[in-house]
């Protein structure tokens, strides 16, 4: 159920997540102090990683989520080279996931997978179909794997690299969504936050993919466009009546962006 503390002026928001950065236990507090649905554990943290993780800890931390009703969302390593066309390493990389995926299910947690980034490839373009494609092959693994568990997977869409991503461009959105509709259990995470962000791109996506999108965050950071720059995005969701997780990573994200949703709802 969303909690009463959410913001009326943006009514598309069904729940709020909160990502501080902290280890899973203090974060789910910092959440409950700050009157948040959700929060993030995020597994490319040191003492958060796959193999920090014991039967004791689990069991701990589910029984303060049942205390609180502040949901966790567990976010992958980053790091693992799911799009990696060598094939041992994305092999190890899917078996670590797994791993998570078994934490993430046992908290009652989708888990959060990076479309990735390619490491000095010499021909860029080559490369990244490569790598859109093995992480295709990784994705589907994962599915199968997290649907036998209960669990959903969220793709995010955006990885925070200037030259070397995938899942980036509208050609890739579509080859991945064509992809996520043959999987009940794997959705859309959009990010339309991180540079570099072509918002119209975003807007876009929520348009013609707004069915198999959960989430959407927003960010202000030094790096990214203004919150008021998100217009186009929250009339995409207007038009479309999307409603899902929205996330933040943002000074003053939440006051602004309502007066961006509220301006677009006037006109």
């Amino acid at each position: 159920m969303p909690r009463q503390l959410l913001n009326p002026g943006a009514p598309f928001c069904i729940a709020m997540a909160q990502q501080k950065y902290l280890t899973a236990e203090k974060g789910l507090q910092s959440a409950i102090d700050g009157g948040f649905t959700h929060w993030y554990i995020d597994g490319s943290l040191l003492g958060e990683r796959a193999e920090d993780w014991t039967d004791a800890r689990i069991a701990s931390l589910q029984a303060k989520i049942a205390a609180s009703g502040v949901q966790p969302i567990f976010h992958s390593n980053f790091k693992a080279p799911l799009g990696s066309d060598v094939r041992a390493f994305r092999a190890a990389a899917v078996e670590y996931v797994e791993k998570e995926i078994d934490i993430a299910s046992r908290l009652g947690a989708p888990l959060i997978i990076h479309g990735g980034c390619i490491v000095g490839p010499q021909r860029v373009q080559e490369a990244k179909a490569i790598a859109l494609a093995q992480y295709l092959k990784s994705v589907r693994a994962l599915a199968q794997y997290a649907e036998a568990q209960g669990t959903d997977i969220y793709l995010e869409s955006r990885a925070n690299y200037v030259n070397y991503r995938i899942f980036t461009d509208e050609a890739q959105f579509a080859c991945v969504f064509e992809h996520l509709q043959a999987h009940s259990n794997v959705y859309c995470l959009l990010d339309a936050g991180h540079a570099p962000v072509d918002t119209r791109l975003a807007a876009h996506v929520v348009r013609k993919y707004h069915g198999l999108i959960k989430g959407i965050f927003f960010s202000d950071t030094t790096r990214a466009p203004d919150i008021g720059d998100y217009a186009d995005v929250v009339r995409a969701i207007v038009d479309t009546r999307w409603k899902g997780l929205v996330a933040f990573e943002a000074k003053a994200a939440l006051a602004e962006l309502a007066l961006t949703f509220a301006s677009v709802s006037s006109h």
